[in-house]
């Protein structure tokens, strides 16, 4: 089993104590009856059972709370989904179901809707989105390679930024288009998949003309 955030350097950021657990849970409560814009620090308060006195020193202001809403959604996924995968498989095929069912969840659970029909401005470098998603596929990159495959050439930072932007955007394509699974599947595996077949040696790396921002 894959326990990632436990061993993360930023586990007190990602990982929220019982109180701080409790408001998200109450926020996650309220946005599933209401639409994101729509939610209100009163409204979470109220389900809380707390004031927004409480709100604001815990979260800070409303962009914060929903950005830690997000994070947690987020880490609840990675450890469910980790907790029954495979580890020894390929790290294009671990990638691809995380995709799938990542997608899954944004098309069917109501809050998940709600995000993918959102703006990205959460996932920034540096956010906690980010930052959960770094401590889950650094663990996931370590593992990979201690089972003895390739070393990826990105730092998993970079692999964390770049997935969550991919979950996004397959979560926003299912969500207004309603593909199959079948379509998603084929998505994946064409598009994102290919990027995580890392040969074992790399013998020429073809870079952008600056200048250009053409291939050479």
């Amino acid at each position: 089993m894959l326990a990632p955030l436990a061993a993360s350097a930023d586990y007190s950021r990602i990982v929220p104590n019982k109180r701080r657990r409790r408001l998200l849970d109450a926020a996650m409560a309220v946005m599933a009856d209401h639409k994101l814009e729509t939610v209100t620090m009163d409204h979470i308060a109220k389900e809380a059972g707390v004031t927004r006195i409480t709100l604001y020193r815990e979260f800070g202001d409303r962009s914060t709370l929903m950005e830690a809403v997000a994070a947690f959604r987020l880490m609840t996924f990675d450890e469910q989904f980790f907790a029954r995968t495979d580890l020894s498989r390929s790290l294009a095929n671990v990638v691809k179901d995380y995709l799938i069912a990542s997608t899954s969840v944004s098309k069917n659970n109501p809050v998940s809707r709600r995000w993918a029909g959102g703006g990205m401005k959460f996932l920034h470098a540096g956010s906690l989105i980010h930052l959960t998603a770094t401590a889950t596929w650094s663990a996931v990159l370590n593992n990979h390679e201690i089972q003895g495959g390739a070393t990826c050439a990105l730092a998993p930072e970079d692999i964390g930024l770049w997935l969550i932007v991919q979950q996004y955007s397959l979560g926003r394509l299912v969500v207004e288009t309603d593909c199959s699974e079948q379509t998603l599947s084929a998505l994946v595996g064409q598009f994102v998949s290919p990027a995580f077949l890392v040969p074992q040696t790399v013998t020429n790396t073809i870079r952008l003309d600056q200048s250009t921002g053409k291939l050479p």
